[in-house]
């Protein structure tokens, strides 16, 4: 079989909700060729569809299961206390591992779950969630440097932060392009310096801009102003016609060896209301507080609604929003940590269950597994889980009466492999996912379903987007059933490379020309793991803390 170069370009959260009606008002003429040319088709994301699950799931060609990452978040064994993840808690073979371990040579650029950069043969430029250009960013470590010497300064991220306040929207906006600009030069420098056989590259502004700018597109959303959509109501289109363009001028310097893959991790659309899961759990009794002097004070202090999300927006009215970095902060440390409720808070010895993370992800508190569990596995677990879930399908938006979970899966329903034990034992999908359970791993408000008032107003869906365009490339194919972990081996396939047999996704034939898609499949052996990384050795405690207050700033972290 001919071996094929692959240029895949990820555009983070990018949906057809938007391509598909912009694409036919002739708004994006790239994309529109591209899906008329190529095959397309919605790309199911992971559950929940979260940036470290999802792009991991389509690094590894494997799901949560087995490669182990399910939210930004893990839990410490030693307790309740949380850390971000990052490359080093993923010990499966990645796509470029095993095209370096063919001799071909990558370039991996930008794409999150990266940090710290692994040796590869070839260069890369580690994503999300590398703290600063600083920290280590590139293999060889070289590389930064000659880049900065090349391109100029290099951008990690636009602050959708900036965009939460009136008077920032305008800086973020700004950002924003001057960061796509310089993914664009990196991307030119790198394909000429390189004899690529396979080169990746992530534009995050398509998910950024839509964390931050949904409300002035959708007239519906709860913080829509007529007077600022008049103004920035076209950002999210003017960014994808940014995109579109420079997709154009991407796909023209192609040769008929290469096949381009656009694709998306997750899909977007509106955040209307939080979930806060854990107040919740404390209505119905399954989580318990302490009873102290202490900690009885501030339970009465944020049942009056002493909590960070309400002193946040109390600020804001009286303008003093530059004061959010002390409130979300001193939800971990500080004087102010002293003040908000929060897991220390929590009899561990009285509780049967929690969430941490994004989404709607729920532990049992399992005697054995969690430091103070009081679960017993087997037969009392299964009572509870079934009694939590049944009370989940009926939980309902005060507001409007509707019901506020969409779906809701016992772990195993989702996930499958050695790491299925370190997964929520309850997920749950929120009504359209305009509710969200987001951001929230503690307590940021004392309500339990409160209207967002300020900051995200985009987030993730399940549908995510995935075109293929080339020589072996069926034209018009629309696909269907496609999921993040059938592009690490169809990708390998094309490049005539061995796909390990316990890979969980498949090789996408029905959009491969009958030459190409009734070829033998390679198939090897699994690749063995890597040893477990030890998590507190993983980050420093100031990387720690600068990943920590991005990712608060993108929403992911509460």
């Amino acid at each position: 079989m001919k071996r094929y170069k692959v240029l895949v370009i990820g555009l983070d959260g990018a949906t057809f909700d938007l391509i598909r009606p912009w694409a036919m008002a002739g708004h994006l003429p790239t994309l529109s060729r591209l899906m008329s040319q190529g095959a397309s088709g919605e790309l199911q994301s992971t559950i929940p569809p979260m940036t470290a699950p999802a792009w991991t799931s389509f690094i590894t060609g494997k799901n949560p299961g087995q490669h182990g990452l399910y939210d930004w978040i893990y839990r410490h064994e030693d307790g309740y206390a949380v850390s971000p993840v990052t490359a080093r808690h993923c010990t499966e073979p990645t796509l470029w591992s095993l095209l370096s371990s063919a001799g071909l040579r990558v370039c991996v650029f930008n794409v999150p779950m990266t940090y710290p950069p692994q040796p590869v043969n070839g260069l890369m430029i580690s994503g999300l969630p590398a703290p600063s250009v600083r920290a280590g960013i590139t293999y060889p470590p070289e590389l930064l440097a000659e880049i900065e010497a090349q391109v100029g300064e290099y951008l990690l991220y636009p602050d959708p932060g900036q965009a939460y306040s009136d008077a920032g929207v305008d800086a973020f906006l700004r950002r924003l392009y001057r960061t796509a600009e310089t993914r664009l030069k990196v991307l030119n420098y790198l394909r000429r310096r390189e004899d690529w056989d396979f080169f990746m590259v992530v534009f995050n502004g398509t998910d950024t801009v839509q964390h931050a700018m949904w409300k002035f597109m959708s007239p519906a959303h709860p913080q829509h102003d007529p007077a600022k959509a008049r103004k920035y109501g076209s950002a999210i289109l003017h960014y994808y016609q940014y995109i579109d363009q420079t997709l154009g001028e991407i796909v023209a310097g192609l040769d008929r060896d290469t096949v381009l893959i656009l694709m998306s991790d997750h899909g977007a659309g509106p955040f209307h209301k939080f979930i806060h899961v854990n107040n919740w759990l404390r209505q119905q009794g399954w989580l318990r507080l302490k009873r102290g002097p202490k900690a009885r004070l501030k339970v009465v202090a944020f049942d009056l609604g002493f909590a960070p999300m309400k002193i946040y927006n109390l600020l804001m009215r009286f303008g003093l929003g530059s004061l959010k970095r002390e409130v979300v902060r001193g939800r971990g440390q500080g004087l102010l940590k002293t003040l908000f409720l929060s897991f220390d808070d929590v009899d561990w010895s009285r509780t049967a269950a929690y969430s941490l993370g994004n989404v709607g992800q729920i532990y049992l508190n399992v005697r054995g597994r969690e430091p103070q569990g009081i679960v017993e596995p087997g037969r009392e677990y299964e009572r509870l889980r079934d009694e939590i879930i049944a009370r989940l399908q009926e939980l309902k938006d005060p507001e409007t009466g509707e019901c506020v979970v969409q779906e809701v899966y016992r772990r195993e329903e989702v996930y499958w492999g050695d790491k299925l034990e370190k997964a929520a034992d309850i997920v749950f999908i929120p009504t359209r996912m305009e509710y969200f359970g987001f951001g929230e791993y503690e307590f940021g408000s004392n309500e339990i379903i409160e209207p967002v008032k300020r900051g995200i107003s985009g987030t993730h869906r399940l549908n995510g987007i995935l075109l293929l365009w080339g020589e072996p490339i069926r034209p018009g194919v629309v696909l269907g059933g496609s999921h993040l972990y059938d592009l690490a081996p169809t990708i390998l396939y094309l490049m005539n490379v061995a796909v390990p047999t316990d890979m969980d996704g498949r090789i996408l034939s029905e959009c491969l020309k009958p030459e190409y898609s009734s070829l033998p499949r390679l198939r090897s052996e699994p690749t063995p793991s890597a040893e477990s990384p030890v998590p507190s050795a993983a980050l420093s405690p100031e990387d720690e803390r600068l990943i920590t207050d991005r990712l608060r700033g993108l929403g992911y972290v509460g």
